[in-house]
């Protein structure tokens, strides 16, 4: 009885590394601006998903309360195909390989999170928070930004590898990508300059408790045996 106690607890244990949570880190201090006393220079970018959507936790080094024109940005390689120049903000940001969704945010005037997707000749508006997109959420604190979006609006399902870039951008329509998560070094050298993605990679995994009640089930499974 002991032992089946040990192994649902540490099955339990694994299930909770399972959950897809990853943290990717970027250079600070490597932005050729300091307007907005960090709110352009990214920190972290924490990425996590459950069954039915994907979240970003974008951390950068400074306060998005305090000062809050920043644009904040993700775009995903999540399909063959895609722009391999522009985005669904038509912002001088791009992705070679092919970018197929993007996520444009802003953190003033209420708050704002659009998701567009490639068609193979335009990029069409998805969703918004502005129409009460459901699944689609932003939220800001201190020196975060939070992006959630639903898995089925982006095209993307459970176990699928995805490629993808965040980047912050200035108030002017525009502005290029003032940082990259993917880029340790400087990205551009003046506001208007072309940015470049540097793609990171994200598996979308299971939930940690559908994860866990598999697990759980060949323990159930076993001991009856056993028994």
């Amino acid at each position: 009885m002991m032992r089946t106690a040990v192994t649902i607890a540490t099955l339990a244990s694994i299930a909770g590394l399972a959950s897809g949570q990853v943290v990717y880190t970027d250079t600070v201090g490597d932005t050729f601006t300091t307007a907005g006393d960090g709110i352009l220079d990214i920190v972290q970018v924490e990425v996590s998903n459950t069954l039915d959507d994907i979240t970003f936790v974008i951390t950068v080094d400074g306060d998005v309360d305090a000062t809050d024109w920043g644009k904040y940005l993700v775009i995903i390689d999540s399909a063959p195909g895609g722009d391999t120049a522009g985005n669904g903000w038509g912002r001088p940001i791009g992705m070679s390989q092919g970018a197929n969704n993007w996520l444009g945010s802003w953190v003033d005037g209420g708050n704002g999170l659009e998701a567009y997707s490639w068609d193979g000749g335009a990029w069409q508006l998805d969703g918004s928070t502005n129409d009460a997109t459901p699944g689609l959420s932003i939220t800001k604190g201190g020196n975060t930004v939070t992006l959630t979006a639903p898995l089925a609006l982006l095209g993307i399902v459970v176990g699928q590898d995805i490629e993808f870039d965040v980047f912050t951008s200035g108030g002017g329509e525009g502005d290029g990508a003032v940082d990259s998560l993917g880029n340790p070094g400087q990205q551009i050298g003046d506001w208007g300059d072309f940015s470049e993605a540097f793609p990171l990679v994200y598996t979308v995994v299971p939930a940690p408790g559908v994860f866990a009640l598999g697990l759980l089930g060949g323990v159930a499974v076993a001991t009856r045996r056993r028994r």
